[in-house]
């Protein structure tokens, strides 16, 4: 066993070392190569469902994300009107839930749980693509 300065490193050393696997683990699993991975494993619906864990959020912003997971479908078919087309090259409003965009963005948590409810209620997607230009076209 090592003594003083040389053990105190070598553990310092072998403990970033185990950080930086598991980091490098975590990266590769948010990574778009995972992406594909997961939409290449014969499931048409694997890459809808790759939206972060509501558990690691709070409040309105769980919610958001617990609409994204729950209904992938939904949120693909529908444009966020906060700019992160322009911005994230996002493509859909589920783009904002893989990452964490949305939580820090009021008009995509907003969007997302609005659009739910509506669909909850039966209204067909062009009313609810109709009803979140109307009312989020203008960044409110």
């Amino acid at each position: 066993m090592l003594k003083g300065k040389k053990g105190i490193v070598a553990f310092t050393v072998g403990a970033l070392l185990v950080v930086a696997i598991a980091y490098g683990g975590y990266i590769s699993s948010q990574s778009p190569a995972s992406d594909r991975q997961l939409a290449a494993s014969g499931d048409p619906g694997a890459k809808l469902r790759i939206t972060l864990d509501p558990q690691n959020f709070q409040g309105n912003v769980r919610e958001a994300y617990e609409v994204a997971e729950k209904d992938p479908a939904l949120l693909a078919q529908l444009h966020c009107y906060c700019g992160c087309d322009k911005t994230d090259g996002h493509k859909n409003l589920l783009d904002c839930f893989r990452d964490t965009h949305g939580s820090t963005c009021a008009i995509c948590c907003g969007e997302a749980r609005d659009a739910e409810s509506m669909a909850s209620r039966g209204m067909a997607i062009e009313q609810i693509r109709d009803a979140l230009r109307a009312r989020y076209s203008h960044g409110s």
